[in-house]
């Protein structure tokens, strides 16, 4: 993993972004009830409110159409060598579902994906060993980063790749853990979401390019 620290003019503008989008913070403030020592909101929800506010748009109350899941990520070693991490994953779910009813919430426990690769694919892959890592992990560089408030309402990033391409509008493979994220499945996810149609001045780099 590389980890790459954004410039403090780019952390600002993420920064700004973030505080001008209602419902992202919204979402922030709930999370943080949770009181989970390490956590952020990341991937699609970020991506989301940097791009509206890139293509000029304003940000309300509520998330715009292209907002799936809000994608809430934590690291708790214990949950995973206890076993009860699914557990604790949907009561977290269930009690952010209860605090904002109006969001699609998805909860994972990053210190435990290892066993859901196990259980649910047949797969072996190493845990990560922080937060870090696992949002390093993800399928597109842009997507990998998050957002979380701190306990003096200030926001933190976790962007372990930077931000760059999240600011740039750049989508490209993010081909650090091809165990876990294969080219084949970043063109399929490409394939699937169509992002350009809510965010046309995107620039899609294909496998080739990279």
């Amino acid at each position: 993993m590389h980890d790459i620290a954004p410039g403090a003019a780019q952390a600002g503008q993420l920064k700004h972004f973030v505080r001008h989008t209602p419902w992202l913070m919204q979402a922030l403030d709930a999370a943080r009830q949770q009181g989970w020592a390490s956590w952020c909101i990341g991937a699609g929800a970020v991506r989301c409110a940097v791009w509206e506010a890139l293509h000029g748009r304003a940000a309300g109350a509520l998330p715009p159409a292209c907002l799936g899941d809000m994608d809430v990520v934590y690291f708790d070693v214990r949950e995973a060598e206890r076993g009860h991490w699914q557990s604790a994953q949907a009561l977290a779910r269930q009690q952010l579902q209860e605090r904002l009813p109006w969001v699609r919430w998805e909860v994972v426990n990053q210190a435990a994906v290892h066993c859901w690769y196990r259980g649910a694919k047949g797969q072996a892959v190493p845990p990560f060993a922080s937060l870090e890592q696992a949002v390093a992990s993800w399928p597109e560089v842009a997507t990998c980063v998050g957002v979380y408030l701190d306990a003096r309402d200030e926001l933190q990033l976790v962007a372990p790749l930077g931000l760059d391409d999240l600011l740039a509008l750049r989508v490209r493979y993010n081909a650090s853990d091809p165990e876990r994220v294969s080219p084949a499945t970043y063109e399929a996810r490409m394939s699937a979401k169509q992002w350009q149609r809510f965010w046309p001045g995107l620039e899609l780099q294909s496998l080739q390019k990279q």
